[in-house]
């Protein structure tokens, strides 16, 4: 009698998520399984329970697994994890590349980036990037050539500009992950690698050019204003870009003959599209996290007084709407070596002397509108006077405004009610949101102008041949918010989530849909695969009756407020079975998102969205001395340049609104038009995806958290697109190179094709790659004792071969055994001949 095999199983877990086990055996409703017990998370490891202090013996229900079939460990006879660069057994197999210190791992087209919390210097080398530059894009390789090299972002950088240079079709990179996942770090690796990649083959240089210099360096400038310290994540961005690097692809002939002996297809500029949508992180912030970096940089500084000499002296806690702070280091540098680092790249990208001297100033006006305080007049409580007097002709003092004038501004407001014009007292709290409202519009808009200067530094129709080329090859990188769920969600974290379920759409189309649609067009069956598909929600959220569409309602009454926008929402889509209630709160709901509940407090809601500055302040505003806010208050747009003057509408970037007493449209509307901009970029261009994982959230190196890690593998649509790989074929190769490369494995006589002399080439190699594969694999051929039919391990499709991962290895091992025999055969023969 043959010996039984050990079973080597997953089991369910609460706490773990998932628990290597060893089946024993079964009945009708239950498994017997033994499960090691080891001393902590961190020690649970596929090892057969060679490293675990016991055992425990269970019984597990069968209704708990699909079909009754337990998962099984990938894992050799002794049960040791055989852990592949491929993704299998995901979380075991992530948990084992992540302790060997290995971050990237891949399944399908997908890089999982597993944020390591340390810098493995051997792994970014030039040689290294050469390297992943020379086999995936200047070599001309059979296959795959992602089987000669370790999964790494640089193979999504190399195969990007691949793809761009011989095909000629324009690329995008998406970055995906929640804050702290690493995203902005996998975008600096990213465009370090494509700046390698465009060097050409005979690449020897580490001296790179200057606009390439000028681009690299534009994403921490851009971080020191956009990017702040939360809960989560010391530099968490708090906006959106997408940066589009610019290709000149060659002339017309250059682009027919493609060579790979030099590089034909150069970056030659930048252009950046970007949005702030946490402008409420200005004026406050929660007491574990920060404001903006650039305000902890200039208080830091050693010649901040240079930029106001009232700065002198001044530390965080100077000013309210800065405050303390738990560090004054980020990315291991201090905030007065930041400073020094901004000024630096603000000065290669032409903001120096009065410029410089322009975006501090705007900076500095934001934080001494912080220190504005406004009390009741003793007369009338509906009327408010300036506390701080000191610190208002501060103000005014740094704005060049007349005290008279701007305390008019602050404290009261103006009215139209059809004809006529009244002018009212704002009473201190009216005052003090008017006054928040006016520092968040400025550093808005200083970020905007930021922007656009830095387009004007680095964009090709600027910089590259004086303007004249407009057709350019496209390879973008999005970096965008990850998912967020607080303890307590405003306005913002729906607009972020809103567009975390976009990204989602985008990306089950191009993954789950576009494989679905190979198959059927290569005529090869494909049991369903089921996914989550969130079209509900986006109807919730983005429809006709939609939440949004709700608030934007609520925003136009005069008298609309947050309890009547969420009576409103709720009444409106009660049948969706996406939103819930929340029965503690009548100020909070909920929302089934594709990577969870998240409950959201609707107070602030309908002031967030309306977020219009009073015509007041944008009247005193032209009169400042700063040009930020007198000139570019109304400059929404994050180009400069543009072949006509944008219509105010595509300035705005929202939707045409009806008539109404509203002059601006709402923010919702504004991110919504800009979200809809990208998202339609992205659908000209091929994509590929980055999924970025935070193993803990103690940002320590080698742990890694199970139910965290699962969480956000779901999230992103790792698991589905494993289990996809797994019912189907993630291997391929052409019918005529299945033909080439295997025929000695291949007896005619044993299995004989149905090819014939009157058919297509293409039907002729389907038949013969049939022929060849059945009999080649005939010792892998092994029974499903479910169906007690054979496993199906390929299938030969109209053009190509599909293959369950390992077989294409197995075939290869052999293919070089086979040929000996042929050379042994042929040897004989010849022998015979001669003698």
């Amino acid at each position: 009698m043959t010996e039984r095999k050990t079973e080597y199983c997953f089991i369910r877990d609460p706490e773990f998520v998932w628990l290597p086990a060893i089946k024993e055996g079964n009945n009708d409703t239950h498994a017997q399984v033994k499960v090691p017990q080891y001393k902590d998370e961190q020690s649970i490891v596929c090892d057969g329970g060679e490293t675990a202090k016991g055992w425990k013996e269970v019984e597990v229900p069968l209704t708990d697994f699909s079909k009754g079939v337990f998962p099984m460990q990938n894992v050799d006879a002794s049960g040791n994890l055989k852990a592949f660069p491929d993704m299998a057994g995901i979380l075991y197999n992530l948990k084992d590349r992540h302790r060997k210190g290995k971050p990237y791992t891949r399944t399908g087209d997908i890089i999982i980036a597993v944020n390591p919390f340390q810098w493995f210097n051997e792994i970014y080398t030039e040689q290294v990037r050469s390297h992943y530059a020379r086999v995936l894009v200047w070599e001309n390789t059979e296959g795959d050539p992602r089987r000669q090299v370790e999964p790494h972002v640089y193979e999504t950088s190399a195969l990007s500009y691949k793809s761009l240079a011989f095909d000629g079709d324009d690329q995008s990179i998406l970055v995906l992950g929640e804050s702290g996942a690493g995203k902005t770090e996998t975008v600096k690796i990213c465009m370090n690698h494509i700046a390698s990649c465009q060097q050409g083959p005979q690449a020897s240089s580490n001296k790179m050019s200057p606009v390439v210099q000028r681009i690299l360096e534009s994403i921490p400038l851009l971080e020191a204003f956009g990017n702040a310290k939360t809960v989560r994540n010391d530099n968490s961005s708090r906006f959106g870009k997408y940066i589009q690097l610019q290709y000149d692809k060659g002339n017309k002939g250059q682009r027919e003959f493609y060579s790979r002996e030099m590089a034909t297809c150069v970056l030659v500029g930048s252009k950046c599209e970007a949005f702030l949508l946490e402008k409420n992180r200005v004026v406050s912030h929660e007491a574990a996290e920060g404001t903006f970096h650039i305000f902890y940089q200039i208080i830091a500084s050693k010649d901040k007084s240079k930029y106001w000499n009232k700065l002198a002296g001044t530390t965080y806690e100077s000013f309210r709407f800065v405050g303390k702070t738990g560090t004054d280091t980020i990315e291991g540098m201090k905030d007065a070596e930041n400073f020094e680092n901004t000024v630096r790249v603000l000065a290669e990208i032409g903001v120096s002397g009065n410029r410089l001297m322009t975006l501090m100033q705007a900076m500095i006006i934001v934080m001494q509108l912080g220190n504005i305080l406004f009390v009741p007049d003793p007369r009338d409580d509906y009327v408010s006077v300036i506390a701080s007097q000191k610190e208002f002709s501060d103000l005014c003092e740094l704005m060049y405004i007349p005290e008279a004038t701007m305390e008019v501004a602050l404290t009261e407001r103006t009215l139209k009610i059809r004809n006529e014009t009244y002018k009212v007292p704002s009473n201190p709290a009216i005052a003090m949101e008017a006054t928040e409202s006016f520092a968040k519009e400025i550093y808005c808009h200083a970020f905007l102008w930021l922007v656009r200067c830095i387009n004007d530094a680095t964009a090709a129709e600027i910089n590259y041949k004086a303007g004249t080329m407009s057709d350019f090859g496209i390879l973008g990188l999005l970096n965008i918010f990850g998912f967020e769920s607080f303890v307590n969600n405003r306005f913002e974290q729906l607009c972020i989530n809103y567009c975390d379920e976009k990204l989602q759409q985008k990306f089950t189309q191009d993954i789950f849909r576009s494989v679905q649609l190979e198959y059927e067009r290569e005529g090869i069956p494909l049991d369903e695969i089921k996914y989550d598909d969130n079209t509900d929600v986006l109807n919730l959220i983005e429809g006709k009756m939609g939440l949004l569409t709700q608030l934007d309602g609520e925003c136009v009454r005069p008298k609309g407020n947050d309890a009547a926008f969420l009576t409103m929402a709720l009444c409106a889509n009660r049948f969706f079975p996406g939103i819930f209630p929340d029965k503690t709160s009548r100020m909070r709901f909920g929302i089934h998102h594709y990577a969870g509940k998240v409950t959201y407090n609707v107070k602030g809601f309908v002031g967030s969205n309306r977020d219009t500055l009073p015509p007041d302040l944008a009247d005193v505003a032209l009169l400042s001395s700063n040009e930020i806010s007198a000139k570019h208050m109304k400059n929404d747009s994050c180009m400069n340049f543009t072949s006509k003057a944008p219509s105010n509408e595509a300035r705005k970037g929202g939707p045409k609104r009806g008539k109404s007493h509203m002059v601006d449209p709402t923010v919702w509307s504004k991110y919504k038009g800009q979200l809809m901009a990208i998202m339609n970029m992205l659908q000209q261009t091929n994509a590929r995806y980055i999924c970025c994982i935070k193993p803990n959230k103690v940002k320590t190196p080698v742990i890694m958290e199970h139910m965290c890690t699962i969480k956000q593998l779901r999230c992103a649509g790792v698991v589905a697109v494993a289990a996809l790989s797994r019912s189907a074929f993630p291997n391929r190769l052409n019918n005529s190179v299945v033909c080439f490369k295997f025929w000695q494995l291949w007896d005619p006589d044993s299995s004989p094709s149905k090819a014939t002399s009157i058919m297509q080439a293409t039907e002729k190699a389907r038949c013969d790659s049939e022929a060849i594969l059945t009999f080649a694999l005939k010792p892998l051929k092994e029974i499903n004792p479910t169906t007690g039919k054979p496993y199906t391990i390929f299938v030969v499709g109209k053009t190509c071969s599909y293959f369950k991962s390992g077989v294409l290895e197995f075939l290869e091992s052999h293919c070089s055994a086979a040929l000996d025999r042929h050379a042994v055969k042929i040897q004989a023969t010849a022998r015979r001949f001669i003698f």
